[in-house]
């Protein structure tokens, strides 16, 4: 089959498929998307929500929790440990098809009516980490989110083992970090981002295997370096103790130096090691990886995001979780061996599902909701094997014949994931507000649910933060900081304060989740740009946009030019 040009029905933006596209969707048997893929990741995006936290009541117990659905949301929610015990049971909210209804419209009121787990954690295994979210293997952890296996840390996103770091994104296997993003198998790495197997590195950009080094980038396997100038272990001490990184204007100085530096350094077309045939972006360890971004061993994949546990294999469309999946197509937050999982969310260990929310150790389900262990069921309900294959069969044909209509006016045949209006988090509450962050007005236009926040009075900081780290007093703990960003009120924890006195490290003076989105937003986008290789003028494909200022590589003039 040839290339075909596709009109999105949402942004009415053209689209291309490409026929190795309409080979996969052959061979899991759905027909090709209506929607372009970044308005597929959006929609995708938008049914995971995890890092905004509500109190409210269990409907089960009636007692006070916390969870990431509002009380006014409408959904029932349960604490963790009854939504996971025996106490109730997800079929027993089975209904029968109504061929008379839209499957979408029976699938929302389904979902409506079954409980909900007030977090997303595996409870048994999280200890002293009460304020964690999309977590499991927790010790001692403080507002960390889609993390697995985590110990003595605050302000972790997307994280595989991490010990002792604070606000760091995207790190695997590493240990005393702190505010940097994408860090692998390295110790001691401050302010600095796609570094792997480095020790004791500050403010430093793609380095391999280093060590004591401070504002460096691109260089492989060195140790005293500044600004990739190469010093003997003794200057290199002296000169960094002082720098001295324990002000804010310190580090905000060291900070613009090491910017300035870097712009006249090259940078790789893609940030990633050890691919073959890849395109995208912060891709390592994966091989047929195309339009893709932000994570390690893949193989055979195509428009799939954030998985951030490999490996993950021949899929389209999957962002977020990973760890042994394949044949997964427009889901969200799915894994833990996975297989032939379409249109779903928060759905492991199962296989052969198809538009299921939450449902785990299962096979063969279609549009359930909170299933665990289950097989053959439609809307929650059990049938024996024949009558179920029959029945999804009809199930399809009528929503071929009969589509759901959304509020916008889009349609919503068979193959299509499930519709935001439906996700139990508003767009600001979900993950693709951090990706794509806009206004209420536009969140609304574009289909999406919006929850405004709780009417609060935040107060002026109760302390003056002392310049210097060295200068803070133990009963900051005690007092309350005023975001300068976003103006809501936060604390200063004992193990935080603990860290940024060992490490010279000053206070912040964002909240928490401020800090979070500035990180995500210094990576580069997930669009994809012609531009020409700066060096050897080959065409190369970059998310680099053609009008920014960084020196771009191809990945063989790159290689040359290593240090």
């Amino acid at each position: 089959m040839e290339s075909q040009t596709k009109t999105c029905q949402n942004c009415r933006k053209d689209f291309i498929i490409e026929p190795d596209d309409f080979k996969f969707y052959g061979t899991i048997h759905v027909s090709a998307p209506t929607w372009c893929p970044e308005c597929r990741l959006k929609r995708r995006l938008n049914w995971q929500g995890y890092r905004i936290l509500y109190k409210r009541n269990c409907d089960f117990t009636k007692e006070s929790i916390l969870s990431t659905h509002h009380p006014d949301s409408g959904h029932v929610v349960y604490k963790q440990d009854i939504w996971w015990s025996d106490k109730w049971d997800p079929k027993s909210y089975g209904r029968d098809y109504d061929f008379s209804k839209s499957f979408f419209e029976q699938f929302h009121e389904l979902i409506k009516s079954v409980p909900l787990p007030s977090l997303y954690t595996v409870h048994t295994a999280m200890v002293d980490s009460d304020y964690c979210n999309a977590a499991s293997y927790l010790k001692n952890c403080y507002l960390c989110f889609r993390i697995t296996g985590g110990e003595d840390s605050a302000y972790l996103n997307t994280i595989v083992d991490g010990k002792n770091s604070f606000d760091c994104f995207f790190l695997n296997h590493s240990e005393r970090c702190y505010a940097s993003v994408r860090v692998n198998k390295s110790y001691n790495v401050f302010y600095s981002e796609n570094c792997e197997e480095c020790q004791d590195v500050w403010f430093s950009k793609d380095l391999s295997g280093c060590s004591n080094c401070t504002g460096c980038i691109n260089i492989r396997n060195k140790q005293y370096c500044v600004f990739n100038k190469q010093y003997s272990k003794e200057d290199y001490k002296n000169l960094f103790a002082k720098l001295d990184f324990g002000t804010l204007k310190a580090v905000e100085d060291f900070k613009e130096k090491t910017e300035k530096f870097m712009l006249k350094q090259p940078r790789k077309a893609l940030s990633g090691r050890k691919n073959f045939n890849v395109s995208g972006e912060y891709i390592s360890n994966s091989k047929n990886v195309l339009d893709s971004y932000l994570f390690n061993n893949g193989e055979d994949l195509r428009f799939c995001q954030f998985l951030k546990d490999g490996p993950a294999a021949k899929s389209y469309d999957w962002s977020f979780f990973g760890d042994k999946g394949e044949w997964i197509y427009e889901c969200c937050w799915t894994g833990l061996g996975a297989n032939n999982n379409k249109f779903g969310s928060w759905n492991y260990s199962s296989h052969d599902i198809e538009y299921c929310f939450g449902c785990h150790n299962s096979g063969n389900l279609f549009g359930c909701v909170g299933v665990r262990k289950g097989d053959y069921c439609i809307l929650n309900k059990q049938y024996s094997k024949s009558d179920y294959m029959d029945l999804v069969g009809r199930i399809k044909k009528q929503m071929s014949e009969m589509p759901y209509v959304d509020s916008l006016g889009r349609n919503y045949f068979y193959g299509e994931m499930l519709p935001p209006e439906m996700s139990p988090w508003t767009y600001n509450e979900s993950s693709a507000y951090e990706w794509f962050p806009i206004g209420k007005k536009q969140a609304i236009k574009e289909g999406y649910l919006w929850r405004d926040s709780d009417i609060r009075e935040y107060i002026d900081a109760t302390i003056k933060v002392p310049n210097h780290i060295k200068d803070v007093k133990n009963e900051i703990i005690k007092e309350i900081l005023k975001c300068e960003s976003c103006g809501k009120n936060y604390k200063i924890i004992k193990m935080e304060l603990d860290f940024y006195r060992k490490m010279n490290i000053p206070i912040p003076k964002e909240c928490p989740l401020c800090r979070d989105y500035a990180r995500i937003a210094q990576l580069n986008p997930m669009k994809i740009y012609n531009r020409k290789c700066d060096k050897c003028s080959k065409d190369i494909q970059t998310s680099y946009a053609p009008d920014r200022p960084e020196i771009i590589y191809c990945e063989q003039c790159y290689q040359q030019e290593l240090v």
